[in-house]
Order: C-alpha cells, then structure tokens, then sequence
C-alpha cells in the first residue's frame, strides 16, 4: 500500500497512526511478570520414578548421582561438552521419557504456578526433564533468548538438602532473587522466568539440588512479531522522512499516555512502549532511525496559561498569558533496557513545540504550569523520541 506523504503534518499524522496501531511484539502479552519465586507447598509428592532405575530418594547421594549421570542422563554432543565441561561434570540431565510421576495430583498443583503468575489462560506447561546438580557446581550467568513457542521458564526445586543456587532474574532494570536451598521455609520452591532476560545462578555450595525443569508455552499462536504489512507501511513512513531533511522536524517525540511501573525506586518502562521501540527499531534500523524513552523538561518563562477563578463561584475560566520565552528539552535518555542511553553522545536533546506530536506544549503540561506570575515554570513528562 502507497502512502500519500508530502508535508509535515501528513508526516505527523502518519506517525502517530502507525504507532497507535502498531502489533504486539509479545511485550504487553508477556508483561504479567518477569521473575517470580517462593515457597510451594508439601502436600503433594510427585513419587518420581526414573525407568529402570527405580524410585528417586529425597536425598540423592553420590552413589545415586553417579549411576543417574552415567546410565540414564541425556548425552550432550562433545562439542557442548567441552565448552561446558566445568558445569556439565557437576550436574546431570534426565530427559522427560526417563520420568515417572506416580502422584496425578501434581500436574494440577504445577499448573497452579500459572495461576499466580496470571497467565493461565494464554500459557500451559511443558515438562524437559530432571536437572540434578551437585557440590561443584559452578556460578552461572545467561541471557535466555525469546523464541516463538516457548516464553518462559519454571524450576521446582524438590526437597533434598543443598545450599547455594540462589537465582537471580533481572529484566530490564528489574531484578528479583529467590533462596532455593534447604534453608528456605519451604521443602518445595519454585522460580520462574520470562525469556528474554538474564539468569544468574550462584554455586552449588553442598549437598544435591534436584528440580524439575518446565517451559512455559503458549497455548496459543505468538502475537505477530509486527506484521509485515505494518512495518512496510512503517518504513514507507520513514523513507519519505529520511529522504526529506531539509523540510521535516529533526526528531519527533510521542507523547507516553501508560504509566510508569515504580521497582525499587526506579520506573521501569510501560509494556507498550517497548512494544511500540520494537517496532520503530525492526523498521527503522536499515534507514539510520533510533527510538529512546526521555523526559520531556518545559520551561516557561514569563506568564503562562492557566486556570483562574471567575466571578461565579466554583468556575475556573481558561486564560492566556503572555509568554517571553519557552524552552524544551529531552533528559533522561534510556534505550528499551531501560538503562541509560544517548543520541550521537549527547545526554540532553532541545526540541521545539513543532517537534511535539499531538500536542502543544502548554496542552500537554496544562494545569502543571498554573502560576501566572512565576518567572521560571518547569513542568516533565515521559516521551518517546524518534530520530
């Protein structure tokens, strides 16, 4: 579809209608939790069975540890052996087929994880297999990629004395820790994660951990990735603005309506919003364009529009001031991690009312700038700028 491009306002317009109706990229679908941990109950005992082995005892031994890594763990490839020999030497893999539950009541007792994490309605639980891990075992740190089917990951850890293993998640400037080990007040804990994050784990100091390992799948299709269409249209959008920087704004800056997520004093960046930096990045990229969240800082100088009582009591009139000087700026710059971020190396951005998308300036701060008489009125809000 050609689209009919040949102002800056139809520029403007055409911006806002594209992400205002962008796809999800999964990141509000997924936004119901990053890490979550805790204790799980014991009122229910899998009585796991491995086949030809027979009942897994609640604390494994060196001697049962080493028949279920040698006889019945699943075989790496020894390519993935030798760059992971430190940690696969500690630890041992019993794939899914090798697994009994005799306990039918568990699956409904796993499956319930979903329902505290609020995602039971679009997600189920798959079941890899039995992770068994030893003292030794290394310190571990990874980025789990996010893929079409599988969103996340659930570990129950079963009872069985250790200590270490404590896990760390963080996403974006979320970071969460859970204690595992037998010093917890649980006998059954549980951590879950999303893909798309990073997972740390500490060593195993002693003792055997034994977990039982779950994807998190979608019992429905993926949201589209931002489908085809929309990024063709997308990027038609940013051809015309690439192509015409003699006769269109610099950058252009969106106004962010979703509020942000306080997490440890710190706002984490609304779902939306990095949906729609998803999308601006995919179509955007090839052509030079960047996407950043900032703060969007007006200052006023002079006497500024505000609300004033009239003569019948209780009404406010809207009035008009005379303004000496305004000033907009762009601080706080940070990228979809949420950490901070800049534009050619610069911290802080000017901008001019133009440059605004929707609104004008004294329309987006009304009634944060109601002081007629201050000098110097500064008023914030959260933007996504585009360049």
């Amino acid at each position: 579809m050609a689209l009919a491009i040949s102002n800056t306002p139809e520029l403007k317009a055409a911006v806002v209608h594209a992400l205002e109706n962008s796809p999800d990229d999964g990141s509000v679908l997924l936004a119901s939790f990053h890490g979550a941990g805790g204790p799980f109950g014991d009122e229910v005992d899998p009585r796991i069975e491995i086949k030809d082995f027979g009942a897994l005892p609640h604390e494994v031994s060196e001697e049962c540890f080493a028949t279920l890594k040698s006889e019945h763990a699943y075989k790496h490839p020894p390519e993935f052996e030798q760059a992971h020999r430190e940690t696969l030497a500690h630890e041992a893999f019993l794939p899914a087929p090798k697994i009994v539950i005799n306990d039918l009541r568990w699956k409904a007792k796993v499956d319930g994880i979903l329902q505290r994490l609020n995602v039971q309605d679009v997600f189920d639980l798959r079941l890899p297999g039995l992770l068994l891990s030893r003292h030794g075992t290394p310190a571990t740190a990874i980025y789990c990629n996010p893929s079409p089917e599988v969103a996340g990951t659930v570990v129950v850890v079963l009872p069985n004395t250790f200590n270490g293993g404590q896990v760390t998640t963080r996403h974006g400037r979320r970071q969460e820790t859970f204690v595992v080990d037998s010093t917890s007040s649980s006998r059954y804990n549980y951590v879950a994660w999303l893909q798309d994050c990073f997972v740390g784990v500490t060593p195993i100091e002693s003792g055997f951990r034994v977990a039982l390992a779950y994807d998190i799948i979608r019992r429905v299709p993926a949201p589209p990735a931002n489908s085809t269409q929309e990024l063709s249209d997308l990027q038609q959008i940013l051809q015309y603005w690439a192509s015409n920087p003699q006769n269109t704004p610099k950058q252009l800056v969106y106004y962010l309506e979703d509020p942000f997520e306080v997490i440890g004093g710190v706002e984490e960046i609304p779902p939306m919003a990095l949906s729609q930096m998803s999308f601006i990045r995919k179509a955007g990229e090839p052509l030079g364009f960047q996407s950043k969240i900032a703060c969007l800082t007006y200052t006023v100088r002079g006497r500024v529009s505000g609300k004033e009582a009239s003569t019948n009591p209780g009404d406010l009139l809207q009035v008009e001031h005379d303004i000496r000087d305004e000033r907009m700026q762009l601080e706080d710059l940070r990228g979809p991690d949420g950490l901070p971020s800049s534009f050619s190396g610069h911290t802080k951005l000017p901008m001019t009312p133009e440059e605004l998308l929707e609104y004008s300036p004294r329309e987006l701060f009304d009634g944060e700038t109601e002081k007629p008489e201050e000098a110097h009125q500064v008023a914030e809000g959260d933007v996504l700028a585009s360049d």
